[in-house]
């Protein structure tokens, strides 16, 4: 048994569960990746196995190395999401198959990446990348050990909305370092992590009104809570209208302590040290930001530590390209919309605009982005909507242990049990998500960044009645309609970062929505009820056809279009970009449209 102070001692379940799911997913991202869709070999090859593995048979080819991978599917996905049972084997040059453990197979995958790219520091790569993936293994078999020891305890992880941010414990299904963090210690991640079902008091700093930087969305006001105000205002006395307030996550105060810049301003009371103040606060399942149900605000919050690929601070241009893409949805009014479509507004951000050299008119950006602090209001997922509401993402996996995905759980337990048919489920789940998304970018020029993480839905009465998309960082709005509504040079600048051309946006539709977001929730509906993904993807193409039929925008039908006679949708390809270290500019692939391939099916 493996134990740390505060961490769950890690079990051979724990231990077996993380390592399947990390194998599962850096094998499916590596097959999409070099284009192997269909791997199925059929029973001839059935021999290759011993007689008690169960499963349809497979083989894939590692084309550098002339290497094959074999293993049985208990799941074939048409969108690569497939799922293994038993024991994987190998084969050299055309040799014999023999059986591998997990991590000779990832080695055996991370040598093939690498024989990619021709970089002179391949071999600095591949060794950094197979450590983040032994970290993320190692995060994900404490978070299962902490799931399976809670439940034991008699205390089962809840499903409510807090639960749903806090559970997602596999995380992205086509990410080779999904759970990866480096920052936190040992001690230190139980506190933080949303795995381990922290919560903690933001730390607060107050900062003289001459040096913060910040900017207001017109018609929204204080996003801090008034008793922090109040806290505030009784450390401060006199001198408390002089200052401006900014919460930051309890590490990364101590990490601004550290620099030598805000040592200065809190020697000179340019930056006063405030302490914790106000309620505890829930981290979410992005781990830097946070939710505050009694103010209903999320904070959006610089962290110093490196989750999967990035640092996650909040850099200039990230602030600013948020701040753009609210008050552009702010002049069409969707912020006040409380319909089954819903965007939560990025009200504001505050930050430090410490001068970068005497005289300069710019201000120090590292140091901005080390205090960012971004406010979200969300005051409809606040009482009772949080005990039906759900992040999508963490619906699509199961409980540690448990074969029925939280999806399922969520539904029975709205509908006393019940399940209502998948298909009808799918049908209306598109009609509140699919359909609005696509008319937003039709009728406005506005493309939403709506993967499964960034997705919120409730449920009532088993089925799906509201849905929330929620973090404008990641909108794109078509440029060419955004000059011709007026929005250039008066709500936005000419060089915007928001701004991208048409295909451009529509390209980030059609991955973040249609291959990330629906193809992660047909798959999981349809392993769940025993059935063939294809069923429910006509579900999707007869309500696109239905919407194209009946519609007069020719935007729309154009889009639709697209989408029903597009043989390929794009991918991201995050092993192999990962592995470039590519970062903000990710290399994508084409993979097998099933909106397109499903019409066999009707």
């Amino acid at each position: 048994m493996l134990g740390h102070q505060l961490l769950p001692a890690v079990d051979p379940i724990s231990s077996r569960l993380a390592e399947q799911a990390s194998v599962r997913g850096l094998l499916n991202s590596f097959l999409r990746e070099i284009g192997a869709f269909d791997i199925r070999c059929g029973a001839a090859d059935s021999s290759l196995f011993p007689p008690d593995e169960q499963g349809e048979p497979f083989t894939a080819m590692l084309p550098h190395s002339k290497s094959r991978i074999a293993g049985q599917l208990a799941y074939y996905s048409q969108t690569g999401q497939h799922q293994y049972s038993g024991s994987f084997y190998m084969s050299n040059n055309g040799g014999a198959f023999y059986p591998v453990e997990p991590e000779r197979l990832i080695g055996a995958i991370l040598e093939e990446v690498s024989l990619y790219d021709e970089n002179m520091k391949r071999s600095e790569r591949l060794s950094e990348l197979r450590g983040q993936i032994e970290n993320s293994m190692r995060k994900m078999r404490f978070y299962i050990a902490g799931a399976l020891e809670r439940r034991e305890s008699g205390k089962p992880d809840r499903l409510d909305y807090v639960g749903s941010e806090q559970t997602l414990l596999e995380g992205h299904p086509f990410h080779p370092t999904p759970k990866s963090s480096e920052g936190f210690s040992d001690e230190e991640l139980p506190v933080y992590a949303p795995e381990f079902r922290a919560a903690f008091t933001l730390h607060y700093f107050a900062v003289s009104a001459e040096l913060v930087e910040e900017e207001q969305l017109d018609g929204y006001g204080e996003a801090l809570a008034p008793a922090v105000l109040v806290q505030a205002e009784r450390i401060l006395g006199e001198q408390f209208p002089l200052y401006r307030l900014i919460p930051l996550h309890p590490w990364q105060a101590q990490y601004v302590k550290r620099d030598e810049h805000v040592r200065q301003m809190l020697l000179e009371k340019q930056l006063i040290d405030l302490g914790p103040l106000g309620s505890p606060v829930f981290p979410t399942s992005s781990v830097r930001t946070v939710w505050d149900p009694e103010q209903g605000y999320f904070f959006k919050l610089p962290l110093h530590v490196r989750i999967t690929n990035f640092i996650r601070e909040n850099t200039l241009e990230q602030v600013r390209r948020t701040l753009d893409a609210a008050k552009i949805l702010n002049s069409l009014g969707v912020f006040s919309s409380r319909g089954s479509f819903q965007i939560l507004p990025e009200t504001g951000y505050r930050t430090v605009g410490w001068k970068a050299s005497a005289g300069s008119p710019d201000i120090d950006e590292r140091l901005a982005a080390s205090f960012a602090v971004v406010f979200r209001k969300a005051d409809q997922l606040a009482g009772r909507e949080s005990l039906n509401s759900f992040v999508v993402a963490s619906l699509l996996e199961s409980f540690p242990g448990e074969r029925e995905p939280k999806l399922i759980q969520a539904i029975r337990q709205s509908h006393e049990g019940s399940m209502p048919d998948p298909k009808e489920w799918l049908a209306a789940y598109l009609r509140i998500s699919m359909l609005p998304l696509l008319k937003l970018l039709a009728d406005n020029g506005v493309s939403l960044e709506a993967h499964v993480q960034n997705s919120l839905v409730t449920i009532e009465n088993g089925m799906p009645s509201r849905f929330y998309v929620r973090d404008l960082e990641g909108i794109s709005v078509d440029r060419g309609r955004a000059e011709h509504a007026g929005w250039v040079q008066t709500l936005v600048s000419a060089d915007s970062p928001v701004l991208y051309s048409e295909d451009e946006a529509w390209f980030r539709l059609k991955y973040y929505f249609f291959v990330n977001h629906l193809g992660a929730l047909v798959h999981t509906m349809a392993y769940h009820h025993r059935m063939e993904e294809e069923g429910l993807w006509t579900v999707v193409r007869r309500l696109l056809e239905d919407e194209q039929n009946e519609s007069t925008c020719s935007r729309l039908r154009d889009y639709i279009g697209d989408l029903l006679t597009n043989e390929k949708l794009p991918a991201k390809a995050n092993l192999i970009s990962r592995f470039q270290e590519r970062g903000e500019s990710p290399l994508y692939v084409d993979i097998p449209n099933p909106i397109y391939h499903c019409k066999e099916e009707l």
